[in-house]
């Protein structure tokens, strides 16, 4: 800046020097003036130099601030209702998502105790079915035993004493009854009267008369009963069976059994007369002789 002011005012001089026509007339004055002038065309040139090199450089990249956005109130408005739209409903699927989980793992809990149940049933089910073919087996040794025992009887059984029993059956009251439970009344009566022998017979008599009749199951028990009162604890024993397989499904039967253990047990036969309660329990349990059954159970060693 310094050097072109100097420029100037030497041009200036140089060109008063001509206008006046020469006034300045010192030859010196004009020496040193060309000297000036070349010394700033020298300093002119190092500064336009100097110019040029500064010019090469890169400018300077200009960042653009951000124009800000305007928006209207009601516009700020419309905005904020949309975003509490959205965290409402946002809220409300975490909820149902919430629920849908609970559900799930209750779900997941009454599936475990379903399986738990089911496999308690199936376990309880095995179980049954172990005792089922446990006691069958020994019901099937019973009916061995009891048949064995049978066909001893018969073969045992003293001529004097089948003739015995047939001549008691001879004996039986020969009048006429009024009705078969006329004649029923009568031998139970008899058999409650403590003569077992003569009430067989009218048993044996009715058996004879009315078979088929609806007091037969009674009156076959009540025959084997009469044994049973006589201590004729092997007779008695197949009468019961005669019970026991001809009217399984009579209230008699439970009794049958019962009685037929009690006959065991009165023969000192222990394992018997326990198979026969436990099948007792097994066939009927919630009949009275089963509880009778039960407390024998609990007597034997």
């Amino acid at each position: 800046m310094d050097t072109l002011r100097k420029l100037v005012a030497v041009l200036c001089l140089a060109g008063l020097s001509a206008a006046g026509g020469c006034a300045v007339a010192d030859t010196g004055s004009f020496v040193r003036l060309q000297e000036e002038l070349e010394g700033l065309k020298q300093e002119v040139a190092a500064a336009k130099r100097a110019a040029g090199a500064g010019a090469g450089a890169a400018p300077a990249a200009v960042v653009a601030e951000p124009v800000p956005l305007k928006a209207s109130p009601d516009e700020i408005l419309a905005l904020r209702a949309d975003l509490a739209n959205m965290s409402n409903t946002l809220d409300g699927v975490k909820t149902e998502l919430r629920v849908a989980g609970t559900r799930i793992d209750e779900n997941k809990v009454e599936t475990r105790k379903e399986i738990s149940r089911l496999n308690a049933k199936t376990d309880e089910g095995a179980i049954a079915a172990q005792e089922f073919k446990s006691r069958q087996v020994k019901l099937d040794e019973v009916d061995r035993r009891l048949s064995s025992l049978e066909e001893r009887l018969e073969k045992a059984l003293p001529a004097a004493g089948r003739g015995a029993s047939a001549a008691s059956a001879q004996t039986a009251p020969t009048q006429e009854w009024k009705s078969p439970e006329d004649m029923y009344d009568y031998a139970l009566g008899t058999l409650k009267g403590g003569e077992a022998g003569r009430a067989r017979s009218v048993f044996e008599a009715f058996l004879a008369k009315y078979p088929g009749h609806k007091l037969s199951p009674n009156v076959y028990y009540w025959r084997a009963e009469s044994f049973y009162v006589d201590k004729d604890h092997e007779n008695a024993i197949i009468g019961f069976q005669d019970v026991i397989d001809k009217f399984p499904a009579s209230d008699k039967a439970p009794d049958a059994m019962f009685k037929q253990g009690l006959s065991f047990l009165a023969l000192n036969d222990k394992k018997n007369a326990k198979t026969l309660f436990d099948l007792l329990l097994s066939k009927h349990p919630k009949s009275p002789a089963a509880e009778k059954a039960k407390q024998k159970l609990t007597e034997i060693k």
